[in-house]
């Protein structure tokens, strides 16, 4: 799977790395990861960065049945997506839009340092 996952306990973030090709199956099969990692906390922050992202074939049914999944995360934690690329930053719009009710907390950045700049 082209994600790296790091849960970072002194800093409370949970931190995807996704790299290369990206598809539904990947983003789909990474929140089984992140719920079977003993040392999730469903109280940590949240950063998904899609810097090293290549090529991204992610459909908008993807999109909306992630949306509409419940979050694995409490209501009041942050979700940051590092979205570089223009194709990258309307997919991550486009989800951020349909997911407003189930993670309202959801900001979209450009860069890596900005995504931890923005962390509570």
């Amino acid at each position: 799977m082209p994600v790296v996952l790091k849960i970072d306990s002194r800093r409370k973030v949970v931190y995807s790395a996704f790299y290369g090709k990206i598809t539904d199956v990947e983003l789909l099969n990474h929140r089984s990861a992140i719920m079977s990692d003993p040392d999730f906390n469903p109280d940590y922050s949240e950063i998904v960065d899609f810097s090293a992202v290549t090529e991204a074939d992610i459909s908008n049914a993807t999109l909306a049945a992630m949306a509409s999944a419940p979050s694995l995360y409490s209501s009041s934690v942050v979700h940051i997506v590092v979205a570089p690329s223009a194709a990258l930053v309307q997919m991550v719009s486009k989800f951020k839009d349909l997911a407003l009710s189930s993670r309202p907390n959801l900001i979209l950045v450009h860069t890596r340092d900005e995504a931890y700049e923005r962390l509570p």
